[in-house]
């Protein structure tokens, strides 16, 4: 039996032996084609990163800036659906002879409605005779509510807990100005003028003079029926800033008369006192804007006849339905209209809005439009590139009371 053969392998030499147990490395080809990839896929992550840190940055914007719109909407609802006049039944008498004094004998002629107190909406340039210009887009209304709003006392000794059905009046519209009259005081100082610039903003403002600063009641005021209407006239004139302040104060000291801001960046706020609606479903009757066909209503005056035997009108009556609009914008699109950069757009902005609801029937037309046709309002917004929100709603006044 012969032996298994013996076997000779032939080993490599030390240095083939050191290259075949190197592990392999990337080539500059492989390396730079990686570091592309990688540069690419980064720059995507950016972008992705940057528009969604500008979407969040726009929607926190809109519901803070909506969220406060909302809340200063309620509160016009809120104290509008409180708005009262507390008519009552007076005899108008009719003169017959003098006596022998020379005193007039008089005889009960017929009854009529009396109030003491007013209502008045409409154009803010028609009812504010000092909001002149485009700077008060939109309408205003002022009335008188049981609101309950007395003047603080330091001294603690008004004890306010059973006043909360006083008297005041009240009133909104919206204003374009800075916001130099309502800054603290220290912020007219260097370096804080630097530091905190005056902003110039659109405003919804209200007209909240206290219950003992109501002037309804100044017979000065009533001598003609359009006299009454000075009652609320200070809100723009006025040189009181607050109702601690004294008549000395002058109008130079940039002082609002019980006037002060209550939501940023409101366009415009439309008021149309309406009636009932009789028409047909889904149909608007031509009546429900008789008793204010171009948006004005005045308790003072003698309205539009609310039936063939009324000879007052709507004369010391409460519109029966009052539909509230306010258009709001984002804070970008509010900062955007009133930087000084853009006057143009706000220009054309504010002047478009003048042209804007004039007319009552038109209000559909003016604001949204329909679907196969666009409102006058949204195509100059869109237009401009402004974001905005409409906040509507129809208020029943409680105190209206027309069956006198």
């Amino acid at each position: 039996m012969k032996p298994a053969p013996v076997m000779f392998h032939r080993q490599p030499p030390p240095a083939a032996r050191s290259r075949r147990a190197r592990p392999a490395a990337f080539t500059l080809i492989e390396l730079l084609v990686s570091i592309t990839f990688l540069v690419i896929l980064m720059l995507v992550v950016t972008q992705v990163i940057g528009i969604v840190q500008r979407s969040w940055v726009r929607a926190n914007s809109r519901v803070s800036q909506f969220r406060e719109a909302r809340r200063a909407f309620d509160t016009i609802s809120r104290n509008l659906s409180q708005a009262t006049l507390n008519t009552y039944w007076t005899t108008d008498l009719q003169q017959l002879s003098a006596d022998a004094l020379g005193q007039a004998i008089q005889s009960p002629k017929a009854y009529k409605r009396q109030s003491e107190l007013h209502f008045i909406c409409g154009p803010t340039s028609q009812i504010l005779p000092q909001a002149s210009g485009n700077n008060y887009p939109g309408h205003a209304v002022f009335f008188q509510a049981p609101l309950g709003m007395v003047r603080f006392d330091t001294q603690g000794t008004v004890n306010t807990a059973n006043l909360t059905n006083l008297l005041c009046g009240r009133g909104y519209f919206v204003e374009l100005g800075t916001d130099a009259p309502y800054r603290p005081t220290f912020l007219s100082q260097a370096p804080y003028t630097t530091i905190v610039p005056v902003k110039s903003r659109l405003r919804l403002m209200e007209y909240s003079p206290t219950a003992e600063m109501n002037r309804i009641y100044d017979s000065a005021y009533r001598t003609n029926p359009g006299d009454i209407r000075q009652w609320y006239q200070n809100p723009v004139s006025g040189a009181l800033a607050t109702e601690v302040q004294t008549a000395n104060d002058s109008a130079s000291s940039g002082g609002r008369y019980f006037t002060r801001p209550i939501a940023e960046n409101i366009l415009a706020l439309i008021i149309s006192p309406q009636l009932e609606n009789t028409g047909t479903s889904g149909t608007v009757a031509a009546s429900v804007y008789s008793i204010a066909p171009n948006y004005l209503y005045d308790s003072a005056l003698v309205g539009t006849a609310t039936s063939s035997t009324s000879s007052q009108g709507t004369q010391h009556l409460l519109p029966p339905l009052l539909k509230v609009t306010m258009i709001a914008l984002d804070e970008r699109s509010g900062d955007f209209m009133s930087s000084t950069l853009n006057s143009a757009v706000q220009s054309k902005v504010l002047q478009g809005l003048a042209g804007l609801f004039n007319s009552a029937s038109s209000y559909t037309a003016d604001l949204e439009g329909t679907s196969d046709s666009p409102g006058a309002l949204k195509t100059l917004l869109l237009g401009a590139k402004l974001n905005y929100r409409v906040f509507t709603t129809t208020i029943a006044l409680r105190q209206a009371r027309w069956s006198f």
